[in-house]
Parts: structure tokens; C-alpha cells; sequence
């Protein structure tokens, strides 16, 4: 596994790759942790979501799943509502883990929603997307868009870490 230490002004992460992390999620997880909340698309959940689930299911812990809709239009805060509205029925506490799995837009909602959720709560990022690999996960850059502006509402908020598996760019479509 290649592991790069990224260090910012809230702390130090580890940005994890390798051609099997998803196998390996439940590694990444805190020891003190409550609850683990996967938040991901259809597109996503269906490649993906059964391999994240076995592996985190290896920590015991009681684990959710949030669907949003792809694409940019629903980047917005009517879906952050719904995450809010969906953890608080579910009771995730401070000490619960939210799970970014997807694409750009997956990670900047959730690590927004995770920067304002019971002002701040831990999240991971699991990019699927060669540009959320390379960019969109790296640096806190959180938000959602306004009518008047894409990424117009935002935080910067560190995930705890970032878990590469390259074996998911097979997947894409780049022709």
C-alpha cells in the first residue's frame, strides 16, 4: 500500500492507495467510533456498495446508507437536508463516521454535511472517480451549490482520511 501523509492546519491525514482498499475499509475506521454512515449514489452503491459493507461490517458496528441522486443538480442544500434529517432519525452522535463514496459530488456534499452535522463530525473519503482521486478529496474543499453559483456554500474541513482503491477506474467509462 503507498500512504501519503498529508499535513494541514487541523491535523494530519493519510491519503491510503492501493488496488484493494475498499476490502479494507473497516482499517480506516476510529476505534471509538459509533456508527458508520456510507453515503454514495446508485450508480456507486451497486458497483461498490456490497464490498464497502462486507469489509465494515468487520468492525461491528451499526452501519447506514444514504442514496442521493447523481449528477451536480443535486448538490444542494435540499439534499443536505436530507442527510441531516436521515442521521438525526438514525441518532449518529459526535463520534460517528460518515463515508464519502463516489465522485466529486459525493465527497464535497457529504464533507459539507459533515463540517455542519453536530458542528463537525468525522468523515471518510472513498473516491471512485479519476478526478476525485486526484483532486476533489485532497484539501477540505466541502460544498454545495446555490441558484446563484456553483460551490457558492462551503466549508474547508479535513477528512480523517482518503482510501484509494485504483481497481475501481476500471469501472469508468472513458471513451
Amino acid at each position: 500500500m503507498n500512504i501519503i501523509n498529508v499535513k494541514a492546519s487541523s491535523g494530519t491525514y493519510q491519503i491510503n492507495i492501493n488496488s484493494s482498499r475498499l476490502d479494507h475499509l473497516h482499517t480506516a475506521i476510529p476505534e471509538d467510533t459509533t456508527s458508520i454512515v456510507i453515503i454514495s449514489n446508485n450508480k456507486i452503491n451497486n458497483l461498490y456498495g456490497t464490498r464497502a459493507k462486507f469489509a465494515l461490517s468487520k468492525t461491528g458496528l451499526p452501519q447506514y446508507e444514504i442514496e442521493i441522486p447523481d449528477g451536480e443538480m443535486h448538490k444542494n442544500l435540499n439534499t443536505v437536508k436530507q442527510i441531516f434529517d436521515y442521521l438525526l432519525q438514525k441518532r449518529v452522535d459526535r463520534k460517528g463516521v460518515l463515508i464519502a463514496m463516489g465522485g466529486g459530488v459525493i465527497g464535497d456534499i457529504t464533507g459539507f454535511a459533515a463540517s455542519t452535522y453536530l458542528r463537525g463530525i468525522r468523515f471518510i473519503q472513498v473516491p471512485t472517480t479519476l478526478l476525485s482521486q486526484v483532486d476533489s478529496s485532497v484539501g477540505g474543499k466541502t460544498g454545495v451549490n446555490h441558484e446563484m453559483g456553483k460551490n457558492m456554500i462551503g466549508t474547508f474541513y479535513q477528512p480523517i482520511s482518503v482510501e484509494i482503491d485504483i481497481n475501481v477506474l476500471d469501472t469508468l467509462d472513458f471513451s
